[in-house]
C-alpha cells in the first residue's frame, strides 16, 4: 500500500489531504532507507565474522580494522534513520486516526493550527491514546466479511498499542539504569518523545514497535477513503 486517491472535492482538507501525503512520503522514504540501513549492517556483520575467522593469527588484519571502522558508522546511521522513521511514522498515525475519527463521526475539520501540532512526533503516552482508538468499529462492515475483518483489525491495533506500552516501560528503565532524574514514573515516561530517550548505548527502545506501526500509518489513509465512499 502507498497512498489512496481521494477526490480533492472530498471531506478532507487540503491541510488535512496534504499533510496525510506529506507524512505518508516521510515515513515511507525512512522505511526504505532503514531496510537498506539493516542490509548493509547485516553484511557487515557477516564480513567480521569472516574476518574474525580467517585473521585470528595474522599479523595484518586490516580486512578485519575496516569492517569494524565501516560497522560503527553503519550502526549509528541505522539509528538515525529508525529514530527518523519513528518521528514521522507515528505522528502519521495519530494524525490519521484523528482525521478518520472526526470524518466517521461527522465532526468539523480539523483547524490548520491543529494540524500542524499532529504532524509533529507524538509523546508515547499520545501515540497510546492513538492507537486506542476504536478504528475496527468505525469501518463499514464488508459485505460477505469471512474473516471477520474489524476483529483482526482490532487485535493488530492492540498488539501494536501493547508495543508502545513496552516501549514506556522501556523508557523508565533506562531512565532507572542511568540514575537520571526524569522520567521516574510512568505517566511520566508517556509524556516523553520516544526519539529523546534512546540512548545509543542501549537497545533500541522502538524495537518490535516500528516496523507494525509502518503497516498501520499505511493502513490508514485506505481506511479514511473507506469511510468517505460509504458516505
Amino acid at each position: 500500500m502507498r497512498f489512496p486517491r481521494f477526490d480533492e472535492r472530498g471531506p478532507l482538507t487540503t491541510n488535512e489531504l496534504e499533510a496525510l501525503r506529506s507524512l505518508n512520503a516521510a515515513f515511507l522514504t525512512a522505511r526504505y532507507e532503514l531496510q537498506s540501513a539493516c542490509a548493509l549492517w547485516d553484511r557487515l556483520q557477516s564480513g567480521g565474522d569472516v574476518a574474525e575467522l580467517h585473521e585470528a593469527h595474522t599479523t595484518f588484519p586490516f580486512y578485519g580494522q575496516a569492517i569494524q571502522e565501516i560497522a560503527s558508522g553503519a550502526n549509528a546511521y541505522e539509528r538515525h534513520v529508525a529514530l527518523t522513521a519513528w518521528r514521522y511514522t507515528a505522528a502519521a498515525v495519530v494524525l490519521g486516526v484523528t482525521v478518520l475519527q472526526r470524518v466517521a463521526e461527522a465532526k468539523p475539520p480539523l483547524t490548520a493550527a491543529t494540524v500542524g501540532e499532529l504532524c509533529q512526533e507524538p509523546t508515547l503516552g499520545r501515540l497510546h491514546e492513538a492507537l486506542s482508538a476504536p478504528v475496527a468499529h468505525l469501518l463499514p462492515k464488508r459485505e460477505h466479511d469471512l474473516v471477520d475483518e474489524r476483529t483482526r483489525t482490532a487485535e493488530r491495533w492492540t498488539r501494536v498499542r501493547e508495543g508502545v506500552d513496552g516501549a514506556i516501560d522501556f523508557v523508565l528503565e533506562i531512565a532507572a539504569d542511568e540514575n537520571a532524574a526524569h522520567p521516574r514514573t510512568k505517566d511520566e515516561a508517556a509524556d516523553c518523545l520516544l526519539t529523546e530517550h534512546c540512548p545509543p548505548h542501549t537497545d533500541p527502545t522502538y524495537h518490535g514497535v516500528l516496523e507494525p506501526l509502518f503497516r498501520l500509518a499505511e493502513e490508514v489513509p485506505f481506511s479514511i477513503s473507506r469511510i468517505i465512499a460509504q458516505g
